[in-house]
């Protein structure tokens, strides 16, 4: 990204500038009124079945929550970051795993937005955006996590066309997309230089040899279980290709710099879910003829609490300002996902101890809330692996590493 580097030893007032028009915060209220009243009251219904009402999808994509910051002649909304942000924290208070399904669709569009050919942008982008088509994004590989690099998944060239070969795991929304973001290697490991070689393709549903295999119940986000694919002998056209030939890489690693700041958003809107859920029963339930809102074991865990949401959404919505102004947010977006999933969980744990039974009950969002924050903490990136970024990040500064 271009702009002037934020420099953690010498920052600026200008890094730290937050500002949130009045039209982003008429799209918050839209966005509410939605979560509130349609998405709310099938929520536990949705992670008790574990199945996505793809009914409210459809709703989702005429309110324009999957091209919310891509222009209007790609069939979005013209926003930016910090309104995708806005959205998902206010979608997430009520449904994490309803916000994962738009979630991980932008780790399609925005790609192709950032990388794409016009031709591809008119093709694949537009459709996205406007909702009509649910993408996955497929890097993760059985034996490769956060080393993108060591993927084994092969695309060799047969004509014009390349044919994929290998499986896909933990894919989400690999079994309700139509469109695919497919990474695979098109070229040997060089020395010093394994990063190269590794391709971005656009697969859609139907294609002979894109087979979506078993889902894999995880302990969150139900609703929307991620599962494998396996590709067989998949025949992809040359002109599928995004980006650059052997340089895959890029386009993945700036596409989860800014899909940490959704997954920060994520945590934010469960943080404040379970702070909410907090006040309401320490308002209402009466111990020895007092509320437990008068304890004062209580009011420091809701202090805290508070204190955690609040922190969380500044520096989510400092991260995606940052992205707004075409400054380096590398840095920013780490820690904004390591401050807001952790406060996710941190939250719904407090929550738990003061509303003890009613806490822990599978009834109570908040049991759900806890479960769902191991998840957010895990994918684009797991805490421990942006702590890794932050520090590079850091040394780079310094000039300890180029």
């Amino acid at each position: 990204m271009g702009g002037r580097p934020m420099s953690t030893l010498s920052p600026t007032s200008s890094d730290y500038n937050i500002s949130v028009t009045e039209e982003q915060e008429a799209f918050r209220l839209a966005v509410r009124e939605f979560a509130e009243k349609e998405l709310a009251p099938v929520t536990q219904k949705i992670d008790r079945d574990n199945q996505m009402d793809m009914r409210l999808v459809k709703r989702a994509a005429e309110l324009g929550l999957f091209g919310v910051p891509f222009p209007e002649e790609y069939g979005g909304g013209g926003g930016d970051d910090l309104s995708l942000v806005i959205a998902t924290e206010e979608i997430a208070r009520f449904s994490a795993a309803f916000s994962a399904v738009v979630g991980a669709t932008y780790l399609v569009s925005t790609p192709l937005f950032l990388f794409g050919t016009e031709e591809q942008k008119r093709k694949y982008l537009v459709p996205i955006a406007k909702g009509e088509r649910i993408a996955a994004h497929a890097m993760t590989e059985p034996g490769t996590g956060s080393d993108v690099a060591a993927i084994s998944t092969s695309a060799k060239k047969v004509g014009d066309k390349y044919v994929i070969n290998g499986k896909k795991m933990f894919i989400t929304n690999g079994d309700k997309a139509e469109t695919f973001l497919i990474f695979a290697r098109t070229g040997p490991k060089e020395e010093g230089k394994r990063h190269h070689g590794i391709t971005a393709f656009i697969a859609e549903k139907g294609m002979p040899g894109l087979n979506v295999g078993q889902r894999t119940d995880v302990i969150g986000l139900r609703g929307d279980q991620p599962v494998e694919l396996v590709f067989d002998n998949l025949e992809v056209p040359e002109a599928n290709i995004v980006g650059e030939l052997g340089r895959g890489v890029r386009i993945a690693l700036t596409c989860y710099d800014h899909g940490r700041v959704g997954v920060s958003a994520q945590g934010t809107g469960l943080a404040q879910a379970a702070l909410e859920a907090a006040l309401n029963y320490s308002t209402q339930r009466q111990t020895f003829d007092n509320y437990l809102l008068s304890y004062q074991q209580v009011q420091f865990k809701i202090a805290e609490m508070t204190a955690a949401v609040h922190t969380a959404r500044l520096l989510t919505y400092w991260a995606a300002t940052l992205t707004k102004k075409g400054k380096d947010f590398i840095k920013a977006s780490s820690i904004a996902k390591i401050t807001a999933t952790e406060a996710a969980e941190k939250n719904a744990h407090m929550a738990m101890l003061i509303m003890g039974a009613y806490g822990v009950s599978t009834d109570s969002q908040v049991e759900r809330i806890l479960r769902d924050s191991q998840i957010i903490k895990t994918y684009e990136g797991t805490n421990d692996i942006q702590r890794l970024t932050i520090m590079k990040e850091v040394a780079k500064e310094m000039g300890v590493l180029q």
